[in-house]
């Protein structure tokens, strides 16, 4: 969908500590339904802005995306009593005031820790879009060889699982907006992902879908007792034929 076209926001109620997200797809900001309507109403504006910056603006980073949230939050000012009340806000959020002289900072002080959701609302927005979709292009690269090296690693150990079952069970933990590896796969900006796999393919030999028997050679103790075997093999030749 457009970045133009009308942003619907939906209630869920299976978020955990997430406080709001944003899917592109869809064109829909999900709020967590127990925490979200607990927040004073400057705090929900804000973090509203934040998720409607991360589609109109198809902006993932965290950090670009409060930076143009904070713009929104100002723009949508009603005179200059309530842009001076939105001043201390975003500064209170961006943590260079500490001085809780109005009821909803000293809320929003308590509520990193009943929500577990770091030190900061800025930390807070940050933690509910952590994992794939606020990591940079190069954690991405980095997170996905490693998560790729162990996947396949451990499908050589079992003939039980793939790859891409054992590669989905480490992203999910990373992931807040996909409900399997098919959505994950799918989406245009995780195309690339593919490319990395088509490589891991072709360093292992087998598929990331195959479910194969147990390599042997993925175990260091059975590497060592055949190279032990191999040995006494070469060293009975050997002794044989001096006789």
């Amino acid at each position: 969908m457009g970045p133009q076209e009308k942003i619907r926001i939906v209630d869920r109620e299976d978020l955990g500590p997430v406080l709001a997200r944003a899917d592109h797809e869809l064109n829909v900001i999900e709020v967590n339904k127990a925490a979200f309507y607990k927040l004073p109403p400057m705090m929900q504006e804000f973090v509203l802005c934040h998720e409607v910056c991360h589609l109109r603006h198809n902006e993932w980073d965290e950090v670009e995306t409060n930076r143009l949230a904070s713009r929104l939050f100002m723009e949508r000012s009603a005179n200059e009593a309530d842009r001076a009340e939105r001043r201390k806000f975003l500064s209170y959020l961006d943590g260079t005031d500490g001085d809780y002289s109005n009821w909803w900072q000293a809320v929003l002080a308590a509520l990193p820790a009943a929500f577990n959701l770091g030190s900061s609302i800025y930390g807070a927005i940050k933690q509910g879009n952590s994992g794939w979709y606020g990591w940079d292009t190069t954690t991405q690269k980095a997170n996905l060889d490693v998560m790729l090296t162990q996947a396949f690693e451990q499908s050589r150990k079992t003939s039980k699982q793939s790859a891409a079952q054992i590669f989905w069970q480490q992203l999910q933990q990373f992931d807040f907006k996909d409900e399997s590896l098919a959505e994950f796969l799918a989406r245009s900006d995780n195309s690339w992902v593919r490319s990395r796999v088509a490589a891991f393919e072709k360093k292992y030999g087998f598929l990331f879908d195959a479910v194969t028997p147990v390599d042997l050679t993925a175990f260091p103790l059975v590497i060592v007792a055949i190279g032990a075997l191999v040995g006494f093999v070469v060293y009975k030749i050997i002794k044989k034929r001096k006789k």
